[in-house]
């Protein structure tokens, strides 16, 4: 197997560091497994190889000799691409994600052409180069991030790179109209960059503030749908009961939406919310400490 270092080495061509992650394998029962071993790993082909990189995104480089060490030693190893250089929209459908670019694109405008990844899971890694002396940094979705299923992977962060092996058996792939040989990373369009960089009360979140002149003063057509995301997240995020988020959401969509959205809209949108908050509960309340 030469496909791994060959995107290795074809990354670090163009300036990335990377570091290898644990790849998936089949088990006993024929299903695929993270070849870390631990068969209820909820982190399979995402995670550091700690025998190869013992320090994980500190390891990252773009030495070829290193490389090729790492990927001829472990062929079937994933890719771990270091962020920071380059900053990557990661967009999880499985979260809303699709939903969330969605609306944020008919407020703000199509994203600019720019480099872009499919992802094993079934969402898009979206590229795109830092406004100057700017760091962007990590930033989750759902927590004070863009939106939900919109996660950040900036200075500190990585992704998995192309071809990597993803649990659902599906391999990371380039997308064919946005391939790094043919389309470059787009600059991070402003709106973007100003919602990442925007100051979070306490270091984290956003400012109360910002939801008390949400919820009274509603929005227009075109941040409608963000906004019912991000409402439905921060109630459900606080252990609001479904059931109740749903109709304080759905009241708040008639009473302050401009038009107001179709509820089967809304009922949509906080659904899949919810759905992403419980399996959220269901991962924390696992094996992970």
């Amino acid at each position: 197997m030469t496909d791994r270092l060959d995107a290795a080495l074809y990354l670090i061509k163009r300036g990335a560091k990377i570091f290898p992650l644990h790849g998936m394998r089949k088990g006993t029962d024929g299903r695929l497994v993270c070849t870390c071993g631990n068969l209820a790993c909820e982190d399979a082909g995402k995670h550091p190889m700690a025998k190869l990189a013992p320090k994980g995104l500190t390891n990252a480089t773009n030495h070829e000799h290193v490389v090729r060490h790492w990927f001829t030693t472990a062929p079937f190893a994933n890719i771990g691409l270091a962020t920071g250089p380059s900053v990557v929209l990661d967009v999880d459908p499985r979260h809303g994600g699709d939903a969330s670019l969605e609306a944020l694109e008919a407020e703000h405008g199509p994203l600019p052409e720019t480099t872009r990844a499919f992802t094993g899971g079934g969402g898009q890694h979206i590229f795109f180069r830092p406004p100057p002396g700017i760091e962007i940094r990590n930033s989750a979705g759902d927590q004070g991030g863009l939106a939900p299923g919109l996660d950040i992977r900036g200075t500190g962060g990585y992704v998995v790179a192309a071809p990597s092996l993803h649990a659902s058996g599906r391999h990371y792939v380039w997308s064919v109209d946005h391939h790094p040989d043919d389309v470059v990373p787009a600059s991070m369009p402003e709106w973007m960059a100003t919602a990442l960089t925007r100051p979070r009360e306490g270091g984290s979140g956003r400012d109360p503030s910002e939801w008390r002149r949400l919820v009274a003063e509603g929005v227009m057509d075109g941040g409608r749908n963000t906004a019912v995301s991000r409402l439905s997240g921060h109630l459900l995020r606080r252990y609001v009961d479904p059931a109740v988020a749903h109709e304080l959401v759905q009241a708040w969509n008639l009473a302050r939406c401009r038009p107001p959205l179709k509820p089967e809209e809304v009922t949509k949108t906080v659904g899949s919310i919810a759905r992403r908050e419980l399996k959220r509960r269901e991962a924390r309340s696992g094996s992970r400490p």
